[in-house]
């Protein structure tokens, strides 16, 4: 696997034994949408695996890019990855669960203009906790997006507290929905 568009343009991916790596044509499709928000934003990948998508988007112009990776054989060929990207000075790694990585990140005060959320897709509880704490930790801006990669037979919600899907995608078997996060006025207060 490569990386497809920007300075990172064509550097080859170690992937992760075992693990789903998004496919190319996924990957085109999720930039297609995303890359409006990415000129200098800051990501995170929860789930990284390969960090496949966090390495895309620092490759088309984000500024910083969180990874969280639970296992320590992929979190090992994460830093690889990132380490032949060149892409040290613009990555945080953290070899946690998401709801740890998560809180890890909330505590730098860092707020995410787009996070990428593939994870196991048995695990559909998963996108529900990351949403509920992304929110809870204030860690979402206006207009912030969150990409989630799913199966497509396992729909998401349509909204996610002050999250809402912009857009529903069907890729084969594999679902992205994209949210954009909007603050309520009585949230401000």
């Amino acid at each position: 696997m490569k990386i497809t568009s920007g300075k990172y343009k064509y550097r080859k991916l170690n992937i992760p034994k075992g693990i789903r790596p998004t496919t190319e044509k996924v990957r085109e499709a999720i930039f297609s949408m995303a890359q409006p928000w990415l000129n200098g934003a800051a990501v995170l990948d929860l789930f990284a695996g390969s960090g496949a998508l966090g390495l895309e988007a620092l490759s088309r112009g984000a500024e910083h890019c969180y990874f969280a990776e639970l296992s320590r054989a992929n979190y090992k060929i994460l830093l690889s990855n990132i380490a032949d990207c060149g892409a040290g000075e613009e990555s945080t790694v953290y070899n946690a669960d998401y709801l740890s990585a998560i809180n890890k990140i909330c505590a730098t005060g860092a707020i995410m203009d787009v996070v990428f959320m593939d994870p196991p897709y048995e695990e559909l509880e998963y996108y529900e906790k990351a949403m509920s704490l992304l929110q809870e930790n204030n860690m979402l801006d206006e207009g912030s997006l969150v990409i989630a990669e799913h199966l497509y037979d396992n729909k998401l919600s349509d909204t996610y507290g002050n999250m809402h899907r912009l857009k529903e995608k069907r890729y084969g078997s594999i679902g992205v929905d994209v949210y954009i996060y909007e603050k309520r006025s009585d949230d401000e207060a």
